[in-house]
């Protein structure tokens, strides 16, 4: 076949392509964790997927044996009506030619309220998409989906296999669904996913973890008690204690390789609670505050690792600060450990997808390392499946207004479908 023609039929189908993207979006496939609304999202993508004439497998992830007794099961989640879904467009020399996988989650954030624009209720303005999801990850999704209906409609036969799948549960710290999916033996020699890198070829991605910190003080208010401890004071303590700890530990420690262009380890205050008011009672000291954090690690950083850096930095300011010494202080996680990972930037897959990426797009990528946290560790780390993450273009993910580039996710399907050929070969 002639790559160009690729770039032709996508161009043409450039509105389906939206469309799709559209359609997703309006499913609110709400991670609630431990629950989910994946459900009815999924039920579109199963026909979708059999309408291409793919072979479709549909499962909960508690179906699958394996996952009650592995050791990388987050614990605590429920998968009621919450089903992955799996489609294969079967190779014509499947057994020695290399295999593909497109792996999506069709999860999203509750997120934030405002914005100008309703979360579920996808809208064009400019050259963005706007609607919960677009960017994270329905408009990647709705790019894989569409690589494989572009090979098919211009009768390429593939060596290898191509599998795109739509996993439930990765937000909020989850992995159980995409780690479902390994076990139930959907494998292939290299994994594509589209996570919004910004266009950009990411070999390796950062890992992290969501913490509570809680304090417990003694209540009272200002007159009639001689023991009131307020824990208020010693969150306000801890705070500036992390914002030190920040600078401090980006300026010491060396940038991984696959970061040097984009360094830095955030550490995120993301809730603060304290107190309950009521009009004429908001004169009391509350018994209790919470601090809630996100802190980032580079890959290679272990799980022991990190508790031993960030937790036993915050027992260490426990003992030394005295509004915090009067407290009691309880740490607990909110998210499994999420590890970075990476592969090679000279691996062949990556190699594949920065070649597709210069012909498609008339210029090379920038490679360098996502600065998120995500599912990818499961192929690189237990699955043994070299994974590389290439998303698009968009902003205000797991927030109001969220937004996807257009064009982008017409250019990922043409790179896609591109990776796809010279990957999995062509059946001459």
């Amino acid at each position: 076949m002639k790559l160009h023609e690729i770039d032709h039929w996508v161009t043409s189908h450039a509105e389906q392509i939206l469309q799709l993207t559209e359609t997703l979006i309006r499913f609110p496939s709400v991670n609630r964790a431990p629950y989910g609304d994946e459900y009815e999202a999924q039920q579109f993508v199963i026909h979708t997927m059999r309408d291409m004439n793919l072979d479709v497998d549909v499962f909960l992830p508690t179906d699958v044996p394996e996952l009650a007794t592995h050791p990388a099961l987050w614990q605590g989640r429920d998968y009621t009506n919450r089903p992955n879904v799996v489609g294969t467009w079967r190779g014509s020399n499947a057994r020695d030619a290399k295999s593909l996988l497109f792996s999506s989650h069709i999860d999203v954030v509750a997120g934030s309220k405002g914005g100008r624009f309703e979360n579920f209720v996808p809208t064009r303005d400019g050259d963005k998409l706007y609607g919960r999801g677009s960017n994270d990850m329905k408009g990647g999704l709705a790019a894989t989906i569409f690589a494989v209906k572009c090979l098919q409609e211009l009768g390429v036969r593939l060596n290898g296999n191509v599998i795109v799948e739509s996993v439930v549960d990765e937000e909020n710290g989850g992995a159980n669904g995409t780690l479902a999916s390994r076990l139930r033996g959907h494998k292939a020699d290299a994994c594509i996913v589209p996570e919004p890198t910004g266009m950009v070829v990411a070999p390796a991605h950062k890992g992290g973890r969501i913490w509570q910190v809680h304090l417990k003080g003694s209540p009272g208010i200002a007159f009639g008690s001689d023991n009131i401890v307020s824990p208020i004071y010693a969150l306000a303590h801890l705070i500036t204690a992390l914002e030190h700890w920040e600078t401090i530990r980006n300026r010491v420690t060396p940038p991984h390789p696959q970061f040097v262009e984009n360094p830095g380890l955030p550490v995120l205050i993301t809730k603060i609670q304290a107190g309950d008011f009521e009009p004429g009672a908001g004169d009391a000291v509350p018994e209790t505050a919470m601090l809630e954090i996100w802190a980032e690690e580079y890959p290679g950083v272990s799980e022991a690792e990190h508790y031993a850096r960030l937790i036993g930095y915050l027992e260490q300011v426990a003992r030394e600060n005295p509004s915090v010494a009067k407290c009691e202080m309880r740490v607990e996680p909110v998210t499994r450990f999420l590890p970075g990972s990476e592969i090679s930037p000279e691996h062949e897959i990556v190699q594949t997808v920065r070649r597709a990426f210069s012909k498609a797009m008339q210029r090379e990528p920038i490679v360098r390392g996502a600065p998120f946290a995500c599912d990818v560790f499961v192929f690189n780390q237990i699955a043994n499946v070299p994974c590389v993450i290439l998303g698009p273009r968009g902003g205000n993910a797991h927030s109001y207004d969220e937004w996807v580039m257009m064009q982008d996710l017409l250019d990922l399907t043409k790179i896609f479908a591109r990776t796809a050929v010279e990957w999995c070969g062509v059946m001459e």
